[in-house]
Protein backbone atom coordinates (compact mmCIF):
# COMPACT_ATOMS: atom_id res chain seq x y z
CA UNK A 1 0.00 0.00 0.00
CA UNK A 2 1.46 3.37 -0.73
CA UNK A 3 1.65 6.01 1.67
CA UNK A 4 -0.08 9.39 0.45
CA UNK A 5 2.99 11.85 0.03
CA UNK A 6 3.40 15.06 2.85
CA UNK A 7 4.05 18.26 1.76
CA UNK A 8 7.67 19.08 2.30
CA UNK A 9 9.70 21.36 4.79
CA UNK A 10 12.21 22.27 1.39
CA UNK A 11 10.26 25.43 1.14
CA UNK A 12 11.45 26.86 4.57
CA UNK A 13 14.90 26.60 4.08
CA UNK A 14 14.16 28.73 0.42
CA UNK A 15 13.10 31.59 2.27
CA UNK A 16 15.22 31.79 5.63
CA UNK A 17 17.87 31.92 2.81
CA UNK A 18 16.60 34.88 1.09
CA UNK A 19 15.54 36.54 4.37
CA UNK A 20 19.56 36.22 5.66
CA UNK A 21 20.75 37.33 2.38
CA UNK A 22 18.77 40.39 3.05
CA UNK A 23 19.61 41.01 6.01
CA UNK A 24 23.16 40.21 5.20
CA UNK A 25 23.02 42.54 2.49
CA UNK A 26 21.70 45.76 4.32
CA UNK A 27 24.02 45.54 7.02
CA UNK A 28 27.11 45.63 4.06
CA UNK A 29 25.27 48.86 2.95
CA UNK A 30 25.10 50.69 5.81
CA UNK A 31 28.32 49.85 6.42
CA UNK A 32 29.04 51.19 3.29
CA UNK A 33 27.80 54.06 4.01
CA UNK A 34 29.09 54.58 7.55
CA UNK A 35 32.87 54.29 5.75
CA UNK A 36 31.56 57.11 3.04
CA UNK A 37 30.96 59.19 5.83
CA UNK A 38 33.66 58.52 7.92
CA UNK A 39 35.87 58.77 5.22
CA UNK A 40 34.37 62.27 3.79
CA UNK A 41 34.26 63.67 7.65
CA UNK A 42 38.32 63.02 7.18
CA UNK A 43 38.88 64.42 4.13
CA UNK A 44 37.02 67.91 5.56
CA UNK A 45 39.17 68.08 8.29
CA UNK A 46 42.65 67.52 6.48
CA UNK A 47 40.80 70.16 4.17
CA UNK A 48 40.01 72.48 7.55
CA UNK A 49 43.32 71.85 8.85
CA UNK A 50 45.45 72.57 5.51
CA UNK A 51 43.29 75.90 5.40
CA UNK A 52 43.29 77.20 8.45
CA UNK A 53 47.15 76.86 8.29
CA UNK A 54 47.27 78.72 5.27
CA UNK A 55 45.22 81.73 6.42
CA UNK A 56 47.72 81.39 9.02
CA UNK A 57 50.65 81.62 6.66
CA UNK A 58 48.78 85.00 5.40
CA UNK A 59 49.15 86.34 8.33
CA UNK A 60 52.77 85.42 9.14
CA UNK A 61 53.45 87.06 5.51
CA UNK A 62 51.89 90.66 6.75
CA UNK A 63 53.73 90.22 10.16
CA UNK A 64 57.11 90.33 7.99
CA UNK A 65 57.07 93.50 6.98
CA UNK A 66 53.91 94.83 8.81
CA UNK A 67 54.17 98.66 8.36
CA UNK A 68 54.98 98.15 4.50
CA UNK A 69 52.74 95.11 3.83
CA UNK A 70 49.66 96.66 5.53
CA UNK A 71 47.43 98.10 2.21
CA UNK A 72 43.77 99.59 2.43
CA UNK A 73 43.25 97.18 -0.21
CA UNK A 74 42.79 93.54 0.15
CA UNK A 75 45.53 91.21 -1.78
CA UNK A 76 44.83 87.67 -2.88
CA UNK A 77 48.26 85.51 -2.46
CA UNK A 78 48.58 82.70 -4.75
CA UNK A 79 51.82 81.17 -3.97
CA UNK A 80 50.46 78.98 -1.41
CA UNK A 81 47.86 77.60 -4.26
CA UNK A 82 50.74 75.36 -5.57
CA UNK A 83 51.44 73.76 -2.31
CA UNK A 84 48.06 73.73 -0.68
CA UNK A 85 45.49 74.33 -3.11
CA UNK A 86 44.52 77.15 -0.93
CA UNK A 87 44.35 81.08 -2.11
CA UNK A 88 44.80 84.08 0.65
CA UNK A 89 42.84 87.05 0.79
CA UNK A 90 44.73 89.50 3.27
CA UNK A 91 43.18 92.55 4.61
CA UNK A 92 44.80 95.37 6.58
CA UNK A 93 43.04 98.01 8.30
CA UNK A 94 45.04 100.32 10.73
CA UNK A 95 43.74 102.84 13.54
CA UNK A 96 46.04 105.47 14.81
CA UNK A 97 45.36 106.08 18.86
CA UNK A 98 46.84 108.79 21.49
CA UNK A 99 47.55 107.06 24.74
CA UNK A 100 47.57 109.33 27.81
CA UNK A 101 46.54 112.66 28.64
CA UNK A 102 47.48 116.02 27.78
CA UNK A 103 48.86 118.00 30.91
CA UNK A 104 46.81 120.78 32.03
CA UNK A 105 47.99 124.40 31.45
CA UNK A 106 50.49 125.27 34.01
CA UNK A 107 51.11 122.27 35.37
CA UNK A 108 54.48 119.45 35.59
CA UNK A 109 54.58 117.33 32.82
CA UNK A 110 54.23 113.94 33.84
CA UNK A 111 54.30 111.29 30.82
CA UNK A 112 54.16 112.71 27.50
CA UNK A 113 50.97 110.93 25.92
CA UNK A 114 52.32 108.24 22.99
CA UNK A 115 50.78 107.80 19.69
CA UNK A 116 50.13 104.14 18.77
CA UNK A 117 49.17 102.14 15.81
CA UNK A 118 46.69 99.27 15.72
CA UNK A 119 46.56 96.97 12.95
CA UNK A 120 43.66 94.56 12.08
CA UNK A 121 44.61 92.04 9.99
CA UNK A 122 42.68 89.22 8.72
CA UNK A 123 43.27 86.72 6.28
CA UNK A 124 40.93 84.42 4.69
CA UNK A 125 42.18 81.35 2.51
CA UNK A 126 39.86 79.08 0.68
CA UNK A 127 39.64 76.26 -2.17
CA UNK A 128 38.81 78.48 -4.83
CA UNK A 129 39.17 81.15 -7.68
CA UNK A 130 38.40 83.77 -5.35
CA UNK A 131 38.31 83.92 -1.53
CA UNK A 132 35.71 84.36 0.12
CA UNK A 133 33.39 82.31 -2.87
CA UNK A 134 29.86 83.23 -2.29
CA UNK A 135 29.04 80.44 -5.39
CA UNK A 136 31.42 77.86 -3.94
CA UNK A 137 29.69 77.34 -0.93
CA UNK A 138 27.56 75.57 -1.80
CA UNK A 139 30.03 72.63 -3.24
CA UNK A 140 30.81 69.71 -1.01
CA UNK A 141 34.35 70.10 -1.20
CA UNK A 142 34.62 73.91 -0.42
CA UNK A 143 36.94 74.60 2.56
CA UNK A 144 36.99 78.14 3.84
CA UNK A 145 39.13 79.16 7.23
CA UNK A 146 39.54 83.11 8.41
CA UNK A 147 41.96 84.04 10.94
CA UNK A 148 42.20 87.72 12.56
CA UNK A 149 44.75 88.91 14.39
CA UNK A 150 45.63 92.76 16.31
CA UNK A 151 49.09 94.24 16.24
CA UNK A 152 50.00 97.03 18.20
CA UNK A 153 53.20 99.24 17.10
CA UNK A 154 54.32 102.57 18.88
CA UNK A 155 55.68 105.26 17.09
CA UNK A 156 59.17 103.34 16.64
CA UNK A 157 57.40 100.54 14.80
CA UNK A 158 57.86 98.44 18.50
CA UNK A 159 55.22 96.05 20.31
CA UNK A 160 53.21 98.19 22.65
CA UNK A 161 53.48 96.96 26.09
Amino acid sequence: MMRPRSSSQGGFAYIAAVVLLVVVAGIAVALLRLTDTQRSTVNGALLGAHANLTARAGLEWVFRDLPNRCAQTPVTLNDFSYATGFRVRVACTSSLFTEGDQPAPGTASGTEPRTIRIYRIEAIACNAADCPDGNSVARPDYVERARIATVCLDGNNTSCE
